[in-house]
């Protein structure tokens, strides 16, 4: 018999990308830089406070509210990816494009990088032995957790505006017209208020 209530805190953590999305619905950019900023501490707590992805092996205390926030972050850096990638390309921003890429691809190697090379050995009398680990190697998996999160908040702050001087809009009832047009004279001028008038 499946535990229905074991599965809602789960299925509650999918539910992260939608609430991110709606919540910065007001804004063009806004689910970008709510999903972006909310990864970004997501992999931060993950990090700094709950001590990465060796906390997984070794003590078993929260070990579901660490997978828990671990999949959260992931799945918001991945709906910050895709949502500022579909921005980008559509504003066509390709210089962004390019950047999103290889900071999205950053987080995935990070990621993937962080459960693959795990230093830890058989387990020794029923616990794994988990060596210290490289401080500096540690420091380039957290930046590549943030590179994608970061890039899409960076993206949803600042690249969303155009580069270079400002558009300027003309006032209300003036309009620019072509150069190339026909010269108007004085007597099309008074033809056409004689027609109008």
């Amino acid at each position: 018999m499946i535990d229905w209530g074991a599965l809602l805190v789960p299925a509650a953590v999918l539910l992260v990308v939608p609430l991110a999305i709606i919540v910065g619905y007001r804004r063009s950019v806004g689910s970008i830089v709510v999903s972006g900023a909310l990864a970004a501490v997501t992999f931060a707590a993950f990090w700094l406070i709950l001590g990465g992805t060796s906390s997984f092996f070794g003590n078993s205390d929260n070990y579901v509210i660490r997978m828990l926030i671990f999949v959260g972050g992931v799945l918001l850096a991945l709906a910050a990816w895709i949502l500022s990638l579909n921005a980008a390309a559509q504003a066509r921003r390709w210089i962004w494009v390019g950047i999103l890429l290889v900071a999205g691809y950053c987080t995935l190697a990070a990621i993937y990088a962080s459960f693959s090379i795990q230093p830890c050995f058989g387990p020794l009398d029923g616990d794994l032995a988990c060596p210290p680990l490289d401080p500096f190697r540690q420091a380039l998996t957290f930046l590549g957790y943030l590179a994608c999160p970061v890039a899409a908040l960076v993206y949803g702050v600042y690249g969303a505006r155009p580069f270079g001087r400002r558009v300027r809009r003309l006032p209300d009832g003036l309009t620019v017209s072509s150069l190339r047009a026909e010269p108007v004279t004085d007597a099309a001028r008074a033809e056409d208020a004689e027609s109008a008038g």
